[in-house]
């Protein structure tokens, strides 16, 4: 793949071509985990589980799970390399372990896999996705903190919405960020600046 220019932007079309890309394969991904958790846990309950009922990981656990953790890697992938990010590859990986590290501690807060999985699909997106001179990585980080209360919220409302709708939100909401940090870019030069002085002509 070409690299732009200094100073070149790519185009909406390839921005959002790489944010459906990676959203099928973090989509994947999040259905690939839920099926683990699924082989891991079978018919346990939370209360179960908290009253100390042993749960051994199986092989067959073990091995969809690492099945969902490359589909998140190649999710990332994709939103690095379409998008042009500068340094593809190493965007990519650290997308990944931020990710990886969502996934691994949140769920012990969150008591459920569908939240931590949001959480990280954001988090490894902010690292991931091109940034142009406009975009920044505080308006990125509260737009994935707010899809990540969304989801916790609806999850809890009505589980089966949230679950459908979950793995779709991370990354679009990260381009609606982009785009209100673009135009406020437009908007602020031309609000920010002062209407000349008139000049009095002196009447002879």
């Amino acid at each position: 793949m070409s690299a732009l220019h200094a100073g070149e932007r790519i185009s909406s079309r390839r921005k959002w071509a790489a944010i459906g890309a990676a959203t099928l394969l973090l989509a994947a991904s999040f259905w690939v985990v839920l099926l683990a958790f699924r082989l891991w846990l079978g018919d346990l309950t939370p209360e179960d589980i908290q009253a100390g009922a042993e749960v051994p990981v199986t092989t067959a656990a073990a091995v969809t799970l690492a099945g969902g953790f490359a589909l998140m890697a190649a999710g990332f992938a994709a939103l690095a390399l379409i998008s042009r990010r500068p340094h593809p590859w190493r965007s990519a990986a650290f997308g990944w372990l931020l990710g990886s590290a969502m996934w691994l501690w949140l769920p012990f807060v969150a008591g459920e896999p569908v939240t931590p999985m949001v959480a990280g699909f954001a988090a490894g997106g902010v690292a991931a996705l091109r940034a142009e001179p406009e975009h920044t990585l505080g308006r990125r980080a509260i737009a994935a903190l707010l899809v990540t209360v969304y989801v916790y919220l609806l999850v809890r409302v009505t589980p089966l919405v949230g679950a459908v709708v979950a793995p779709l939100l991370a990354l679009p909401v990260l381009a609606w960020a982009d785009a209100m940090a673009e135009r406020r870019a437009l908007v602020g030069p031309r609000e920010g600046a002062r209407p000349a002085a008139p000049r009095w002509r002196r009447s002879r």
